[in-house]
């Protein structure tokens, strides 16, 4: 009777530790789903888009990326086009010799992708910028010509010396 009960304890163990690992895998595979998602809501923005983005206020830059988020159909395989194109760009780049006019159209395609890509996040913007106030696009042009210190710091204040390990990008 005792070595019965022992195994059903053992049975419920191992099943509860199986059960636990799947469900940690699971998790683990989500998250990874779901940190590609985020990253495209941003769209990794290069500096041309992002800077233009920075001095909005809080609400203003979170209506644009929920509107980008919400346009998130459209715009990954744009984005996925992209990283295709690259590949195919560094891929004409290290063959020998150099096809000087494929290369040529590789990187106009790759520009009228990204041109699309840029287009879009535009038309947001407009949208956007067009919800705000005479003063509230002034203040716009305040924080551009006068950008706040970045700490490098999580959770520091803008007031914090910068370290000498992490140079200024500006």
């Amino acid at each position: 009777m005792k070595d019965i009960s022992l195994k059903l304890n053992w049975i419920g163990v191992a099943l509860l530790l199986s059960l636990g690992v799947n469900f940690f895998v699971l998790g683990f595979v989500y998250s990874q789903h779901k940190a590609k998602e985020i990253s495209m809501t941003r769209l990794a923005f290069d500096y041309s888009i992002s800077k233009l983005i920075e001095p909005l206020p809080r609400n203003a830059k979170h209506k644009f990326y929920m509107t980008m988020r919400s346009n998130r159909e459209q715009l990954i395989p744009i984005y996925n086009n992209i990283m295709e194109q690259r590949a195919a760009i560094m891929t004409i780049i290290a063959t020998d010799p150099l096809d000087k006019d494929k290369l040529s159209t590789a990187l106009k395609d790759y520009h009228n992708s990204y041109h699309s890509l840029v287009g879009n996040a535009q038309e947001v913007m407009v949208k956007v910028i067009d919800t705000l106030n005479a003063q509230e696009r002034q203040e716009i042009f305040q924080r551009f010509k006068n950008p706040p210190k970045k700490s490098f710091r999580r959770g520091g204040s803008n007031t914090d010396a910068q370290s000498p390990a992490m140079p200024n990008r500006y």
